[in-house]
């Protein structure tokens, strides 16, 4: 039987070196999914491995555990006292609700609470078998070889670069196979000076292979891949064209190179509440490159109190505007360090943390969360001088409510607006690259050739990539620029299908080459209505597939006026068509597309838009007749595992003698022992073995067998030395023919 012992060094090893092989699993969940924080899956790998190697007894470790996990569970998702029921109610009540849903990989429906249970309790559970495997059972090729391959499929098929998690789960693989080599060899080494030369051997060796590995591999030359993506090459044809590294959707601030795949990912960002429907603007930005967008130097503002500070015309203004009441509650693993507003904003209010201060990009109308401010001493002269500003730290917002306006515009006030833009504006929002081909303006040109004033060229170009039918909206099957190639020449001309950024940054690009002041701007699309609060105000859900980008277009005497480029969007800004003339009017022109049918979108975004006023229906709901089966099951397997109990006992002994071949002959004899305790009867406090042994009621075969056993293990026990072969083999054929015969 188990005897609390301390553990070895090399135990210890072995328990670090598997955490660090665990770790390799837990990285890629923060790129690929929507987890925000490991350090409690860091935490859970730990202590399960520190309780496994301490704690000999089985039984008793996990109830140990299972408090372990209560109290974590508690520390990162309740904020009520630890020795208070509340939280365990809301524990208890959150799994019983959500365990249907589980049955249907529902995930998203489920509350953040059931998942976090359900999936510590999980990562529980699988390292607990984990350690037995490979710390107790030394089971450990298997493990290295699964997260080798695990990490080289993430880097294949999915956008993760596991390279360095290659390298580095060779290395601990290595040395968790050296230890647990190791602990079998000076096993068999009795003598302390042989053990002290395999010991010596045995670690130079290893090291000397993992050294030349490794070494060899990172300085080896390489060749380029030739099957860049084989997921497209596998999927779909690219028509020759490189294909770029698949992305998850979703806000980025970076924005330098545009284009390429991306997965759809269902993940909620925010939730809005809401009087009126809208994008939510988070950013602009003014410098195209030819193969994104960036920033020019900008021009920041401290505000070290935002819910004071009110914000007037920043964006738009001469319009009749609709005052928009926004508030805005961040449900999901992601927070921004960027506010998030509809139309033009004036004010904030109500944000958590409450330390929030603020750095407005008063060009590119962007604000920016820090935590907290600081003050500086400057020295002017002879003087010092004591600055607030904002701190420097990043500050990421659970919640805010907003106060906005957006415009409806006026179609005759754009149209009259004329081409009278100020010099900073032409200097800033007409910048283009040198290296933009001509044929670019060509096509502006083309397609604006009978379009007269800037709106009415805006309203072209916009109709042109929305409607010509050219261009269709695509997130998998979209192939990069060759390296040196414009990526709005190449998506113009060339693969003619992209998605939110090919679109607008065409349509930016496109109306600059007519000397009309364009920006790109991102944020995100106004989202899912899902119900109604009490004031009737629309409850929208965002998620990361609503990441969005856009157009603004200047117009002297009233500002920046959105525009949507991309078919499949529907811009929410309104417009009033209030142009009249004594003429008629000339209507927007559009390419001569002769008899093209209207291009098959595949998308399913025009659907999810016209059904996006519907409600969600009922949840689903498992019957109470299957409940009531699956509970019967239950108690019935419980009451026939009860009768069994014994046949469970002795089958799950005679499992672990067998697993035990490899081990001492004392650890062997002990496992015997309490199978023969199962079969027959306990043995009695204070009894010796040879005592226990003879009062047994069993046939004289198995009595001598089990006589000759015991002295054997005295022997070993008291004698300090090992078996010789001979001996061992004969106990090992003995053991062998008792489990055989041993049954309840």
């Amino acid at each position: 039987m188990n005897v609390w012992k301390r553990p070895a060094l090399l135990e210890w090893v072995s328990a670090l070196l598997l955490f660090l092989l665990l770790r390799e699993w837990l990285f890629p969940m923060q790129e690929l999914t929507d987890t925000g924080i490991l350090w409690p899956f860091f935490i859970i790998s730990a202590g399960v491995l520190i309780i496994d190697v301490l704690v000999p007894f089985r039984w008793m470790t996990f109830p140990i555990k299972l408090l372990g996990l209560l109290w974590l569970l508690h520390a990162t998702l309740f904020d009520t006292p630890l020795f208070e029921t509340e939280w365990l109610a809301e524990l208890y009540g959150n799994i019983v609700r959500d365990f249907p849903l589980v049955m249907h990989q529902n995930w998203a429906d489920m509350s953040l609470v059931s998942r976090n249970a359900m999936f510590d309790l999980a990562l529980l559970i699988l390292i607990s078998m984990l350690t037995y495997l490979v710390l107790e059972q030394r089971q450990g090729l298997w493990f290295v070889f699964l997260t080798e391959l695990y990490l080289c499929v993430l880097d294949t098929f999915l956008p993760y670069d596991a390279s360095a998690g290659i390298v580095r789960a060779f290395i601990y693989g290595f040395l968790l196979l050296m230890v647990s080599h190791f602990t079998k060899m000076t096993s068999m080494a009795s003598l302390s000076g042989k053990r002290a030369r395999i010991l010596g051997n045995s670690l130079l060796a290893s090291m000397l292979v993992i050294g030349v590995s490794v070494g060899i591999g990172y300085a080896a030359p390489k060749k380029d891949a030739s099957w860049p993506d084989p997921v497209a090459f596998l999927t779909g044809s690219d028509n020759n064209a490189p294909v770029g590294v698949m992305k998850k959707v979703g806000y980025d601030n970076n924005d330098e190179r545009l284009g390429g795949p991306f997965l759809q990912d269902n993940t909620l960002v925010f939730i809005a509440t809401t009087n009126e429907r809208s994008y939510w603007r988070g950013d602009s930005k003014d410098v195209y490159t030819g193969v994104g967008w960036e920033k020019e130097k900008a021009q920041y503002e401290s505000i070290l109190d935002p819910q004071k500070h009110e914000w007037k015309d920043t964006l738009f203004h001469g319009f009749e505007t609709k005052k928009v009441n926004a508030s805005l509650e961040f449900k999901g693993p992601q927070q921004f360090a960027t506010v998030f507003y509809p139309g033009q904003l004036q004010k904030v209010s109500n944000y958590a943390p409450p330390n929030a201060t603020v750095v407005y990009d008063m060009m590119n109308q962007q604000l920016e969360v820090h935590a907290g401010k600081t003050t500086l001493i400057q020295i002017e002269g002879e003087h010092e001088k004591s600055v607030t500003r904002p701190n420097g730290t990043l500050l990421k917002l659970n919640q805010y409510n907003l106060e906005a306006e957006v415009p409806i515009v006026s179609e005759k006030a754009v149209t009259q607006a004329g081409t009278d833009y100020p010099q900073d504006i032409r200097e800033r929002y007409l910048q283009l690259p040198a290296t933009l081909p001509p044929r670019v303006k060509e096509l502006a040109q083309t397609v604006t050739k009978d379009a007269k004033t800037p709106y009415e060229k805006v309203r072209a170009i916009e109709n042109y990539l929305r409607s010509s039918g050219k261009y269709k909206y695509e997130t998998k099957d979209v192939p990069v620029p060759q390296e040196g190639q414009d990526f709005v020449d190449h998506f113009l001309f060339d693969s003619m299908r992209g998605y939110c950024d090919h679109f607008s940054t065409s349509m930016a690009v496109m109306l600059r080459t007519l000397d009309i002041p364009t920006r790109w701007v991102k944020g995100f699309a106004p989202g899912e209505r899902v119900g109604t609060d009490s004031q009737n105000n629309e409850i929208m859900e965002i998620r990361n597939k609503d990441a969005h980008s856009w157009v603004e277009v200047y117009f002297p005497g009233h500002g920046w006026i959105p525009f949507e480029a991309t078919s499949t969007f529907m811009s929410p800004v309104r417009f009033h068509y209030d142009l009249q003339t004594s003429q008629p009017q000339i209507p927007i022109p559009l390419p001569d597309l002769g008899n093209t049918a209207t291009p098959d979108r595949g998308d399913g975004r025009l659907d999810n838009l016209e059904e996006g006023d519907q409600v969600s229906g009922k949840r689903f709901s498992i019957p109470w007749q299957v409940n009531a089966g699956v509970v019967a099951l239950l108690a019935v397997a419980g009451v026939v595992a009860y009768r069994r109990k014994k046949d469970i006992q002795v089958w799950w002994l005679r499992r672990q003698i067998h697993n035990e071949r490899s081990t001492q002959y004392k650890d062997r004899f002990n496992l015997l022992m309490r199978m023969v305790e199962s079969v027959y009867a306990r043995r009695q406090a204070g009894e010796t073995l040879r005592e226990y042994v003879n009062r047994l009621t069993i046939p004289g075969d198995k009595r001598q067998d089990l006589r000759y056993l015991t002295e054997m293990y005295e022997r070993a026990i008291y004698g300090f030395k090992e078996m010789e072969q001979k001996a061992r083999t004969v106990a090992e054929q003995v053991i062998e023919r008792l489990i055989r015969q041993l049954k309840p």
